[in-house]
């Protein structure tokens, strides 16, 4: 037997215009159901009955006689509603749907035993015809194949339940009171159902329906419970990504690869760590799938885990070379910038997604790759990447696309060919020099792989020569990579250490801490010095020195 989508999967029955089956089958579900304790369930129930009540009219011959049976209720068909959930949760086309005289009865007029009693209820106006259409949709996009998904949401589905969305929330202000409350607390309930598939639709429906106003309050719905605590996660996830806020460091450590070792914990603050983890356990569980869970694991047990145990594998170099190659392995981690959680945050809420046109997408890309190549061309080269940029553009509150492409570019040195690694090189030589000339605080950000919200400012011949770099590594298809991260170890050639020394004129042993201490105040001085001499002779440089740069 094939599997059952909703509504046949919650009314326990397969598909059927038989209305009293239909009706039977409501009232068995209903009988087996805690009124008082599950009021999410009854809506959800009342919910499958009226959408297959519907089906069945629609599924009926012209001219075929409505099903005259009782509901099948035995027992409960003389007991009032126990529920204090009004009927906010079914909307299926605005007022005149419900009468005060047949209280045991609450399906709606259209589908009750006897049609001919009443007034057949006027048709859709083309407004909630239109409504109805993009309610329908967006049941299809959170009910993939019928059935409930926690599968993210494509970017095509995205921005058709968007659409749909949009449409929904412009037929709440336009309705009447009875209609516009019947539409928010079918979304309520829609949401808290399908989430963390309809995470992307949460924010701009709150926005519209001012969920957050009830947070807290006696009043505040269950479904609103459930997803007014998700939108405050959601918020602090974007805060806790600025670097002003006094958890941010706590999360930078906890998001980084691999488990955590000395020189890590001496660099965080073991307090903020275990302030954080406690703070999303108690409040926002849901977080806590952003952070590494290796290195949440090292920070969780006793101890110092994961020693920082360094090879001798380099002890041929001189003494000087070798602190170098020591303090490296000590603090070379890659950054995980797979995700795209770093969203800026505001105070009010918002919409975290708008939609731009196909022109202002293609000017976007072009800013990242130069003038000619356009949304089209990026993905015919590399289709991932397309996706991934594309939801950045309509994203306003990620990084902009020029600062996600960089990031993709320093994360594609686990895969990037030789070629491919010193055009890396070049670009991060290019970078340096301008956040040097912009002062510390930019440099810095810039040597920590914070280029989130970072502004260089290259000049002409600069920005020209990044877009072609960045054309140049395009094409290799290496940019839509997700590291996977891990320590990387390299030894730094004698001839790449006495250039580096000349280039940064730090003498050696300030270079070595300059190198191995991310608070030491010559570290962006130093990190340019690194690679600027590894672009003035790329073909000499070996290839660990290109993949750690």
């Amino acid at each position: 037997m094939s599997r059952r989508r909703f509504p046949w999967d919650r009314l326990g029955i397969d598909e059927t215009s038989d209305t009293a089956a239909i009706r039977k089958a409501y009232a068995d579900v209903l009988r087996a159901t805690n009124l008082d304790e599950d009021i999410a369930g009854y809506a959800e129930l009342r919910r499958a009955r009226d959408s297959a009540l519907w089906f069945a009219a629609n599924s009926r011959q012209a001219g075929e006689e409505e099903d005259k049976d009782d509901l099948g209720l035995g027992s409960l068909d003389d007991e009032p509603e126990t529920s204090n959930e009004d009927d906010d949760g079914d909307w299926f086309g605005g007022e005149g749907l419900w009468d005060e005289d047949d209280p045991w009865d609450d399906s709606p007029r259209p589908y009750r035993p006897d049609p001919l009693a009443r007034e057949p209820d006027p048709e859709l106006s083309a407004a909630q015809a239109e409504a109805q259409a993009a309610w329908e949709r967006l049941l299809a996009i959170l009910y993939p194949s019928g059935e409930a998904s926690e599968e993210a949401v494509t970017l095509a589905e995205m921005e058709e339940g968007l659409a749909a969305l949009a449409t929904l929330t412009a037929r709440a202000e336009a309705a009447d009171l009875a209609e516009h409350d019947a539409l928010d607390g079918a979304l309520a309930e829609l949401f808290a159902r399908t989430w963390p598939r309809s995470a992307p639709f949460v924010e701009p429906a709150a926005e519209a329906f001012h969920w957050l106003d009830e947070s807290g309050s006696l009043e505040e719905r269950p479904a609103l419970r459930f997803l007014n605590q998700r939108l405050k996660g959601m918020r602090f996830h974007e805060k806790v990504q600025q670097p002003d806020h006094p958890l941010h460091k706590a999360w930078t450590e906890l998001s980084k690869p691999g488990a955590a070792g000395f020189l890590d914990r001496v660099r965080a603050k073991r307090t903020d760590v275990h302030k954080l983890l406690d703070g999303i356990r108690r409040n926002f569980p849901e977080l806590e799938a952003h952070l590494d869970s290796a290195r949440v694991a090292s920070w969780d047990g006793a101890g110092v885990g994961g020693g920082e145990g360094f090879s001798g594998a380099n002890r041929g170099f001189r003494s000087w070379v070798v602190a170098v190659v020591l303090f490296f392995a000590a603090i070379r981690f890659l950054a995980l910038i797979g995700g795209w959680g770093g969203d800026s945050a505001d105070d009010g809420p918002r919409p975290p997604v708008v939609m731009v046109s196909q022109a202002e997408v293609d000017a976007k890309v072009a800013e990242v790759f130069g003038p000619g190549t356009d949304m089209k061309a990026v993905r015919t080269v590399d289709p991932e990447l397309a996706d991934q940029l594309l939801f950045i553009v309509h994203n306003k509150n990620l990084e902009s696309p020029i600062n996600f492409v960089r990031m993709k570019a320093l994360g594609a040195a686990e895969v990037a060919p030789r070629a491919t690694l010193q055009a890396r090189a070049e670009l991060k030589a290019l970078w340096l020099g301008a956040a040097q000339a912009q002062g510390a605080d930019t440099c810095r950000k810039l040597a920590d792989g914070n280029l989130r919200d970072l502004t260089l400012d290259l000049r002409d011949k600069d920005r020209a020569r990044e877009q072609a770099l960045l054309r140049e590594m395009l094409k290799a298809k290496v940019l839509s990579h997700t590291p996977k991260g891990g320590e990387i170890r390299y030894a730094i050639p004698g001839w790449l250490v006495g250039d580096t020394v000349k280039r940064s004129g730090l003498p050696q042993e300030r270079l070595a801490k300059a190198l191995g201490d991310p608070g030491s105040p010559d570290r962006c001085k130093a990190e340019t010095a690194l690679a600027q001499a590894v672009s003035a002779a790329p073909a000499k440089v070996p290839d660990e020195v290109l993949k750690g740069l």
